[in-house]
C-alpha cells in the first residue's frame, strides 16, 4: 500500500469520525419550534381578546354618558313638576281665598254680561293649562324613567362582559407569560447544548488530526511480493499539514456615552406604570415592547423595527444603562442591576422587571 492511499484512508476516517460525533452524540433535540407557535397563537388570542374588550369598554362609555344625560333629564323634570305644581297651588289657593269677594269684583268690573264670561273662562283655563302642562311633564318623567331602567340593565349586562373580558385576558396573559419564559428557557437550554457539542467537535477534531499526521510519517520498507524482490528506493516525502486560519477578531464593541445612556432611561422611567401595552403601539401612553423600546432611544413615537432588528445590533459584553436588552421573543431597556423597564403585556403595561434569562445585550 502507498503513502497517499495511506494518507487519504486517514482522512476519510476522520470524516466519518467527525459525522460520528454529531450522530451518536446525543444531543437532545429541542421543540422550541412548538412552542413559538403556541407563543404566536397565545398572542394573537390575547391581541384579539385586548380588541373586543376596548371594544366593549367604549360602548360601555357612551352607554353610561347616555345613562348621565338621562338621569340629569329627570332631575330637570322633577324641578319642572315641582314649580308647576306650586304655581298650580298658588292659583288654587288665591281663588279660593277671593271667594265670593273675586267673583263680585269680576261682576262689578265687568261692562258687560260677555266680559264676565270671558273673564270667567280666562281663570278656568289659567288653571287647566296648568293642570295639563302638570299632566305632560309627568307623562315626559315616566317616560324617562322607563328609558332610565332600560339604560342601567345595558350598562350593567356591558359591565359583566367587560368583567368576564377581563377575565380572559388577564388568563390569556398569563398563558402568554408561561409560554414566553417556556420559550426562554428552551432557547437557553439549545444554546446550552450547542456549546458543548462544539466544544466536544473541537476536541474530537485535534485529536484525529493528531493521528492523521501518525499516519502520514514516510516509510522506504521493501515488500516481498510473490517470491520475487521489488526494492522501494523512492523517497517518499509527506505534505505539509496546513497551518489552521486564524482566529477573526471580535468586532469592536461600540462606545457607550453615559449622558446617552441616562436619557435613554430617563424616557423608559417616565412611562413606568403611566403607559398601556398594545400591539403595535408606538404612541403616548400605548406601547409594545418594540414600541416602547424605539421610542426610550430615539425620543420619538417612531418605531425602529421589532426584535428581531435589535438581535442584529452590535452585541455588547458589559452592558450599561440604555442598553437594549433582547431575545426573539421580547426587549427592554436596561437599566442596570439585572433589571430593564419593558412594556410586558396586556393589563400590564410599562413596568419595571428582571432581564429575561436567554436575552442579549446590544448597543443602539
Amino acid at each position: 500500500m502507498t503513502h497517499s492511499k495511506r494518507s487519504l484512508t486517514a482522512r476519510r476516517a476522520i470524516v466519518a469520525g467527525l459525522s460520528g460525533i454529531v450522530l451518536m452524540s446525543g444531543v437532545p433535540t429541542f421543540a422550541f419550534a412548538d412552542t413559538e407557535s403556541d407563543l404566536a397563537a397565545a398572542r394573537e388570542q390575547l391581541e384579539e381578546i385586548g380588541r373586543q374588550t376596548e371594544e366593549i369598554t367604549n360602548r360601555l362609555s357612551e352607554l353610561t354618558y347616555s345613562l348621565e344625560e338621562t338621569r340629569g333629564q329627570i332631575d330637570e323634570t322633577n324641578n319642572e313638576i315641582a314649580e308647576r305644581q306650586q304655581l298650580l297651588s298658588t292659583f288654587v289657593s288665591s281663588e279660593y281665598k277671593g271667594g265670593l269677594a273675586g267673583l263680585i269684583e269680576i261682576v262689578l268690573s265687568s261692562t258687560s254680561f260677555d266680559q264676565f264670561v270671558s273673564s270667567v273662562t280666562y281663570m278656568n283655563k289659567v288653571a287647566n293649562t296648568q293642570a295639563e302642562t302638570i299632566a305632560e311633564v309627568k307623562t315626559l318623567k315616566e317616560e324617562l324613567d322607563t328609558k332610565q331602567a332600560e339604560q342601567e340593565e345595558n350598562v350593567k349586562e356591558t359591565q359583566a362582559k367587560v368583567d368576564e373580558l377581563n377575565a380572559q385576558r388577564a388568563e390569556a396573559a398569563s398563558v402568554v407569560s408561561s409560554l414566553d419564559a417556556k420559550l426562554q428557557e428552551e432557547l437557553a437550554a439549545e444554546a446550552a447544548a450547542n456549546a458543548a457539542l462544539q466544544q466536544g467537535l473541537n476536541a474530537s477534531q485535534g485529536d484525529q488530526i493528531d493521528d492523521v499526521q501518525n499516519v502520514d510519517t514516510p516509510s522506504n520498507n521493501n515488500t516481498d511480493q510473490g517470491g520475487g524482490t521489488n526494492t522501494n528506493n523512492s523517497n517518499n516525502t509527506p505534505a505539509p499539514t496546513p497551518s489552521p486560519a486564524p482566529t477573526p477578531e471580535p468586532d469592536p464593541e461600540p462606545n457607550y456615552v453615559p449622558s446617552t445612556g441616562n436619557a435613554i432611561v430617563d424616557r423608559a422611567w417616565s412611562w413606568v406604570g403611566k403607559a398601556e401595552y398594545v400591539w403595535g403601539g408606538c404612541a403616548p401612553g400605548q406601547f409594545d415592547c418594540s414600541g416602547f423600546v424605539s421610542y426610550c432611544l430615539t425620543g420619538q413615537y417612531r418605531r425602529l423595527g421589532t426584535t428581531n432588528t435589535f438581535m442584529g445590533w452590535p452585541q455588547v459584553s458589559n452592558p450599561q444603562p440604555g442598553d437594549v436588552c433582547v431575545n426573539w421573543g421580547h426587549t427592554g431597556i436596561y437599566i442596570g442591576n439585572g433589571q430593564m423597564i419593558h412594556a410586558a403585556t396586556y393589563g400590564v403595561g410599562v413596568v419595571v422587571g428582571p432581564v429575561q434569562a436567554g436575552m442579549i445585550y446590544v448597543r443602539y
